[in-house]
C-alpha cells in the first residue's frame, strides 16, 4: 500500500475499526479511480509535500502526470517523491506557467463561460481551460492497467477559477475526471486558501476526497475527508 492508500488515522478517538474500514474504502477508491482536492492557507512547500504522497512512493510503478499553473519549473521536483525527478522515464511535467500569464494579460473577463448546463465540457470551457485541456488528456495513458497506476496533479485551479471563473472550472475538471476515471487512475488538484459555499457546491460532487491542509504549531498537518460515506480523520503530521 502507497502513500496515497495507506490509512492517515492517527491515534486519537478513531477506533482499529474506524482505521480498518477507512483504508478499505481508499483501497476501493483507487481500483475504482478517484479525484482528491487539497486546499487550505499554506505555502507551496506545504502542498507540493502533500503531492508527493499522492503521486505514490518512488519504488513503485507509476506514471506521474504534474501539470504547473502558478508554480515554477524549479520547484517542480518539490512535487514529486523522492528520488523522482521531473526528467525521469515515468514523469510528464506540463508546464504552463508562461502560457498562463499571457493568458490572464490578455482574457476579456466579459467573455467568461457562464453556462452550467451545458452537456459539452469542452464548449461550456472557458479560454484557459481550453488551452490545458488537451495536452493533459493527450498524456493520460489509456493503455495503463492498472489500477492507481497513474497518478496525474495540478498545481494549481486557482488561476483557473480567477480567469475563467466557476462555471468552466467546473467544466474542466469534470472533463479531467472522466479521463481519469476511464484509466482507473488518481488525479489530485491544488486549490489554497478556504472554499466557500459556492466553491464546494460546484466542485465537491466532481471529487471523491477532499484534504484539508494547515500550519500549526505541529507543523505542517492534513486531514481526508471521503465525501461519499463522510469518514474523516483527525489531523495528522504531514
Amino acid at each position: 500500500m502507497d502513500e496515497a492508500t495507506r490509512s492517515p488515522v492517527s491515534s486519537g478517538p478513531e477506533t482499529v475499526h474506524d482505521r480498518k474500514a477507512f483504508a478499505e474504502r481508499l483501497m476501493d477508491l483507487k481500483r475504482r479511480g478517484c479525484c482528491v482536492l487539497v486546499t487550505g492557507q499554506v505555502n507551496e512547500r506545504t502542498r507540493a509535500a502533500q503531492s508527493r504522497r499522492l503521486f505514490g512512493q518512488s519504488d513503485t510503478a507509476r506514471q506521474r502526470v504534474l501539470t504547473l499553473t502558478d508554480a515554477t519549473s524549479a520547484s517542480a521536483a518539490r512535487y514529486l517523491p523522492q528520488g523522482i525527478t521531473p526528467t525521469h522515464s515515468t514523469v510528464t511535467t506540463l508546464d504552463y506557467t508562461e502560457q498562463v500569464r499571457i493568458t490572464t494579460d490578455t482574457v476579456d473577463p466579459t467573455s467568461q463561460s457562464t453556462s452550467d448546463t451545458t452537456s459539452d465540457d469542452a464548449a461550456s470551457m472557458g479560454e484557459l481551460g481550453s488551452l490545458l485541456y488537451d495536452p493533459i488528456s493527450d498524456t493520460l495513458r489509456t493503455d495503463t492497467v492498472h489500477p492507481g497506476e497513474l497518478r496525474l496533479g495540478i498545481a494549481t485551479l486557482h488561476i483557473l477559477l480567477d480567469t475563467d471563473g466557476l462555471s468552466a472550472t467546473r467544466a474542466f475538471v469534470r472533463a479531467i475526471r472522466a479521463d481519469i476515471l476511464d484509466t482507473h487512475g488518481m488525479g489530485h488538484f491544488h486549490l489554497p486558501g478556504s472554499l466557500d459555499s459556492e466553491t464546494i457546491a460546484a466542485l465537491w460532487p466532481l471529487v471523491d476526497i477532499h484534504i484539508k491542509l494547515r500550519q500549526s504549531d505541529c507543523g505542517s498537518e492534513h486531514r481526508w475527508h471521503l465525501l461519499e460515506t463522510g469518514q474523516t480523520t483527525s489531523w495528522i503530521r504531514l
